[in-house]
């Protein structure tokens, strides 16, 4: 009887330890998400509460997601809609936009906080120049 236990203990302890590697391996290399939109504002000389002036979306605009360090994570494009969608593993990353077209536009980095499985939403704003 002892001898046929031994085998199955022995059994018991390497599959909880294959189990307990895999599953806190497999969460530290989860990924977040970061959604937003690129937006050009302000767009009116002169915004009140009575008139709001919303940003207007950028399209075909790179997005850089930049660590601590300065490398870059990852990067995507705005969409037609002004709207990213960028995944990159949790951690504190900087939003960076590139205007190629118009280089001396002001383009104030965003931090952004990720989240393994979240979605963390930041926008991305783009100074038009009107004051």
């Amino acid at each position: 009887m002892k001898r046929a236990l031994l085998p199955i203990l022995l059994l018991s302890l390497v599959l909880l330890a294959a189990c307990s590697r895999g599953s806190s391996a497999g969460s530290g290399g989860r990924l977040g998400t970061i959604r937003g939109e690129v937006l050009l504002a302000p767009t009116c000389p002169v915004e009140s509460i009575q008139s709001p002036c919303p940003g207007r979306p950028l399209a075909g605009v790179a997005v850089r997601v930049v660590d601590d360090d300065g490398n870059v994570r990852a990067s995507g494009v705005s969409d037609d809609h002004g709207a990213f969608a960028i995944d990159v593993t949790a951690g504190s990353y900087l939003l960076i936009a590139s205007i190629e077209e118009d280089p001396a536009r002001s383009v104030k980095p965003v931090r952004v906080e990720v989240a393994a499985g979240e979605v963390a939403r930041s926008d991305v704003l783009v100074d038009s120049g009107i004051r």
